[in-house]
This record gives C-alpha cells, sequence and structure tokens, in this order.
C-alpha cells in the first residue's frame, strides 16, 4: 500500500524526510496508528490526520528520533561557551536557545558546564524547545537512564544527579530550574516569532533528518533568531550546505561555529536549499580534521552489543530479516554500532548505496567510529572518489591504536 499521502503530511508539516528513518520505520509507524485507530486505507488514516489533532500528535511522537546523551561531543564543548558567556553576560544575561531539545540533555549539560566554572544563574537564560510534547515533559521531570551518561570523561552524575531508584537518575534542581522548556516547531515559518534574539544558538543532529526544503525554512529561522555578534552551534557533517549569504564560519571547522551575517535574505528571495546530509548513495565528504589529539577509547554505551540474533541471521544468509532486526533497533535505540552493522549487511546484500548511507548515520553519531571509517574508505575507492577515501584514511590514522 502507498503511504504517500501520510508522507506528504509528515514532510509540510514538520519537515521530517520519512526515508530518513529507515526503510521500514515510518511504515510500521504509521500501520501500528492505523491498527489502534481502526482505519483501513492510508488515505482514510491521512484524513483523520488532517482533522484530528490528537492524532497527528500520536503518530509524531512515533517518529521523532529523541536519541541524545549528557556532553555528546565532549565537555570541551560546553566549556568552550563558559568565557564568552561571562564576557557577554555583564550588562545583560545572555539568551540560549537549544533546539531540538530532546528530552533535555544539551541544556542541561550547558547549565551544568555553565555552573561548574561558576556562572551566576542570573548571567544566562537558557531556553529549550522540542517538537514533541513528551519529550519536553520528560526533560521538565529531569530523569535519566545510565545509558544517557556514555559520553567518555567525566562523570557528572556525582556533582548533579541522585539516583531515584535502580538505574535512574534525577537532575538537581538547581540545574533543572536553570532551563526552560516549550514545545516548537523549527521549520514553522512563525517559530518564536515573538521572542528577542538569542546569542547563542545549539541546533546539532537535526538536519539528517529534515527534507531539503524544511532544512533551508530552519536556516531561515535560525539566522532571524540568531543575534548579531551571537553563535550558532552545529556539527561539522551538518555546517558542509550551511547558505554563506547567511552565516560565515567562526573558527575551526570541527568546531561548527558560525556567526550571521550582517543581512538577510532579500524579500522574495529564498536562499539555496542546505544540504546537510547526502542523499541515499552519496558518500559524504569528511569533517575537516580536529587540532585535539584523539581520547582514548572507551565504551560509549552501557547497553548490550548488537544481539547475536541479527548477526546470525545475516551470517545464515537471511539478509533481509537481518536488515529488519538492525532497522528496529536503530528506531529504539539509534547508536553508531546499530547503523554500522546494518550497513554490513547492506553491503553483504550488495546494497552499496544503502550501505553507504547507514555507514554515514554512524559517523554522525560517532564521527570516530571505525568500522564505518575503513567500509567508507574502501566504498570510495570502488567508485573512483580518491580525495574522499584519502580524507577517511586520515580520519582513522588519527584513532587511537584499537584494543584486544
Amino acid at each position: 500500500m502507498t503511504l504517500s499521502p501520510i508522507e506528504d503530511l509528515v514532510r509540510s508539516r514538520i519537515g521530517l524526510d520519512p526515508h530518513s528513518l529507515g526503510t521500514t520505520a515510518f511504515p510500521r509507524a504509521v500501520e501500528a496508528r492505523m491498527r489502534a485507530r481502526g482505519t483501513e486505507t492510508p488515505a482514510a488514516y491521512a484524513g483523520l490526520l488532517a482533522a484530528a489533532p490528537a492524532e497527528w500528535s500520536a503518530l509524531v511522537e512515533e517518529l521523532v528520533v529523541p536519541e541524545s546523551w549528557f556532553f555528546r561531543g565532549g565537555a570541551a564543548y560546553y566549556r568552550q561557551f563558559v568565557r564568552w558567556v561571562r564576557e557577554r553576560g555583564a550588562a545583560r544575561p545572555v539568551r540560549v536557545l537549544s533546539v531540538p531539545c530532546g528530552c533535555g540533555e544539551e541544556p542541561y549539560s550547558l547549565a551544568m558546564a555553565l555552573d561548574g566554572e561558576g556562572v551566576p544563574p542570573r548571567h544566562v537564560r537558557i531556553e529549550a524547545v522540542d517538537l514533541s510534547p513528551a519529550n519536553v515533559r520528560r526533560a521538565e521531570l529531569g530523569r535519566y537512564p545510565a545509558f544517557a551518561f556514555r559520553e567518555p570523561g567525566a562523570d557528572p552524575r556525582p556533582r548533579y544527579f541522585h539516583e531515584v531508584g535502580a538505574g535512574r537518575w534525577e537532575i538537581d534542581r538547581r540545574v533543572r530550574d536553570a532551563v526552560h522548556f516549550r514545545t516548537g516547531n523549527l521549520v514553522a515559518p512563525d517559530f518564536l516569532a515573538a521572542e528577542p534574539t538569542f546569542d547563542l544558538i545549539l541546533c546539532r543532529n537535526l538536519f539528517i533528518y529534515l527534507t531539503d526544503e524544511a532544512r533551508t525554512r530552519a536556516v531561515v529561522n535560525l539566522h532571524r533568531l540568531l543575534a548579531p555578534g551571537g553563535r550558532l552551534g552545529l556539527t561539522p557533517a551538518e555546517a558542509d550546505g550551511l547558505p554563506p549569504d547567511l552565516f560565515r564560519p567562526d573558527g575551526p571547522a570541527a568546531d561548527a561555529l558560525f556567526v550571521r551575517t550582517d543581512d538577510g535574505p532579500r524579500a522574495g528571495v529564498i536562499p539555496r536549499p542546505v544540504v546537510a546530509a547526502p542523499r541515499p548513495g552519496v558518500i559524504p565528504r569528511p569533517p575537516a580534521p580536529t587540532l585535539e589529539p584523539p581520547v582514548a577509547a572507551v565504551p560509549r554505551y552501557e547497553h548490550a552489543p548488537p544481539p547475536l540474533t541479527a548477526r546470525e541471521l545475516a551470517d545464515a544468509g537471511k539478509l533481509d530479516d537481518a536488515r529488519a532486526a538492525c532497522e528496529r533497533a536503530v528506531r529504539t535505540e539509534p547508536t553508531a554500532e546499530w547503523y554500522s552493522l546494518l550497513g554490513v549487511i547492506e553491503l553483504a546484500a550488495g546494497r552499496e548505496p544503502a550501505a553507504a548511507d547507514a555507514f554515514r548515520r554512524a559517523l554522525y553519531l560517532d564521527p570516530d567510529h571505525r568500522e564505518a571509517l575503513t567500509h567508507l574508505a574502501i566504498l570510495c575507492d570502488r567508485r573512483g572518489e580518491r580525495g574522499p577515501a584519502a580524507g577517511f584514511r586520515r580520519r582513522l590514522a588519527r584513532l587511537p591504536e584499537a584494543t584486544a
């Protein structure tokens, strides 16, 4: 059955590219909601979505990807803003926007970094916005599993959390009070239309899920909301296609920080589409090399590795079943390990474009993922793309030696 009427609604309303979730996640979510509401055809369900806000919200909750963790990308990323906030916060509070904020890990990480360096709460106002009301509720509750603390480095739990049950941790009230949560849609034309501008906007790990048109709308909104002299934080993979007529880099490419240009888009002129992530079959250009030495390899998550069933299915030659198992996993827990395994399965089935897309998503979640880098280098070689292949090998060479 064709889901195009529902796909069109999702693209137009929230800018989500259904194919960014994998080949089975979107159909499975729609079919589950159709069964729950007793609708028999996609056309009938599309009509229900258009007429029933509650059902639309229920579908959106099935589709959003709230994958994040505390101090994602390293504590140094957040600490770099401390001195800057101190300098700008003397006359008035520095305004910060985190969008999408997921379940609160990113804005809370910034609040902890500021608190750890003694920045007074009155010097900063942190606003956090997410499309999902459920995510916002979880963020306001401030309770997290141990999986949310998988970033290498110092563990923030002894200082800022207390245990509230087996494997559950609640953030301290003083950190929670430093962040103000609300729902909102970044791709909507009126997103935060009544708000003053922000001195710092963190918008990381979103563009990979958006259509080209939605990314363009999001970037226009970010330009409108960013104060002159402020900073926009993306990821290197997203920053490559940021329109130069709206933003210019500030610092090394690996930092992915930008300032807005003085002139916004001219009236009636839509900036060129922002291509933040290649479509299936396109090997991405690797981010610029970092100048910092690589961090020693440590486990990035506390869950068990991908269950043997997916690998056993692949080993038995049941590649479609193995792929379906991986796609179910990345829907509920989209980690680099799962995407890399999905890439290996796609390679075994001879689907090189799909494999490249899976390895790209693995690197999006973990830029130092050794297996994904290795396979992408080989795929580039096969396609005669010597420059990208050499770039992936340079990134591999910078990684610490693997341990047994």
